[in-house]
């Protein structure tokens, strides 16, 4: 469904990227054979397709060093980030009405385009929120302070979505799913092998920078004090294999159970502070709400604020000042493999178009995409639909 989904947008950028190219590269004017400049010939396809098809490529193509892989996205996504950054270095300096479009992406560009300013202010962005852990006295005002964040986009211990019900399509309902950890997956906390004791260390020293620049006490040891909370955590997590059956990851349960078994997580006014009116969810993995109820009592609360502060900085670092954002990439580098970190420009282009996407697009289409284009696209659209139609009717 995914592919379907980004079909329509990728034959849009691919049109409006094209618009005044011509055929002629890709078919010869004489015979009309298609040129295939990658396939090695001296490989028979009977003998190894995938390098007959691929080898040429496969040798030659390079990584960039601001990048994580290459691929076909080089073609499609790069030019296109490549004109959204031309719209937004326009806007940004020039002179907008107040509450346009132009004034608004310029604005949220140039705030984060000023890196002097951005250094200049160090942590003191974060302190607020910070101070906000500082203050928590007990669970109930921890697990506000939990439900607060999300609303701005800040998820740590519970991680609330909205979905259709998988077992009636037509209705939409609130999914919890597992969450609470640093690094991207559970296995990483239970590996042994060199590479992934590698990004264990590069994470746990993460957490010690991160601590450091906040001027907190014994930056190692809430550093490991983070990373016990999240191995614990971690235990109970499902694994990937075991999230692919479906069945087993759906569990509607009525709130009001949920807030008598669960009573540390206090699930009636955890979704009243997210502004849900509900009477139940999805539950897709049980154990850990069940698991994270528990040690909400056995952690002692100071710990779980230091985990908080880690889990608020780590949500905000991309946005803080250089040593924060360097912290982030040494340990990004060890986790991906991109040796270069990718120019601020790059960075604020897809800041923007994750944050206001839908608003960036409306001047994008203003400018690249005229109304030549929109028909081709459609046309080509309505076309594939059509096509997919008729081979659903004729399905048994």
């Amino acid at each position: 469904m995914k592919n379907f989904v980004l079909l329509p947008l990728l034959v849009c950028l691919t049109i409006s990227c094209k618009n005044e190219s011509s055929n002629k590269n890709d078919l010869h004017a004489e015979d009309k054979t298609v040129v295939f400049n990658g396939i090695s010939e001296s490989i028979k396809p009977g003998d190894n397709f995938f390098d007959h098809v691929n080898k040429t490529w496969y040798d030659e193509a390079v990584i960039a060093e601001d990048q994580v892989g290459v691929g076909s996205y080089r073609f499609l996504n790069i030019p296109q980030q490549e004109l959204l950054q031309k719209i937004l270095d326009e806007v940004s300096k020039g002179e907008h009405i107040k509450g346009s479009i132009e004034q608004q992406v310029g604005d949220f560009y140039a705030s984060g385009m000023d890196t002097i300013g951005i250094d200049q202010r160090g942590s003191t962005p974060i302190v607020p929120i910070l101070e906000r852990i500082d203050a928590i006295t007990d669970i109930p005002a921890m697990m506000q302070f939990v439900a607060d964040q999300i609303k701005s986009g800040d998820y740590s211990l519970i991680a609330p979505y909205i979905s259709p019900d998988q077992k009636n399509s037509a209705i939409n309902i609130l999914h919890f799913t597992q969450t609470g950890l640093g690094l991207p997956d559970r296995d990483y906390y239970f590996g042994d092998d060199p590479s992934v004791k590698k990004i264990q260390e590069a994470y746990k020293t993460y957490l010690t920078t991160i601590f450091k620049l906040i001027d907190e006490a014994n930056a190692d040891q809430r550093a490991n004090t983070v990373y016990a909370i999240e191995k614990q955590l971690a235990k109970v997590h499902k694994t990937r294999v075991e999230r692919r059956v479906i069945k087993e990851n759906y569990h509607k349960l009525a709130v009001s159970d949920l807030d008598k078994t669960q009573g540390n997580l206090g699930w009636k006014i955890m979704l009243e502070n997210l502004g849900a009116d509900v009477d139940s969810v999805d539950v897709g993995q049980p154990a850990y709400y069940e698991t994270l109820n528990a040690l909400l009592t056995s952690i002692p609360l100071k710990d779980w604020k230091v985990f908080l502060k880690a889990n608020s900085i780590g949500s905000h670092d991309d946005i803080l000042s250089i040593p924060f954002r360097d912290a982030a990439f040494e340990y990004s580098k060890v986790l991906s493999g991109q040796s270069e970190q990718q120019a601020r420009k790059l960075q604020m282009t897809r800041n923007v178009d994750q944050q206001i996407g839908f608003a960036l697009g409306q001047l994008y289409v203003k400018r690249y995409f005229n109304e030549d284009a929109k028909k081709r696209a459609l046309d080509l659209v309505n076309n594939f639909q059509k096509t997919l139609e008729k081979r659903i009717e004729q399905l048994d």
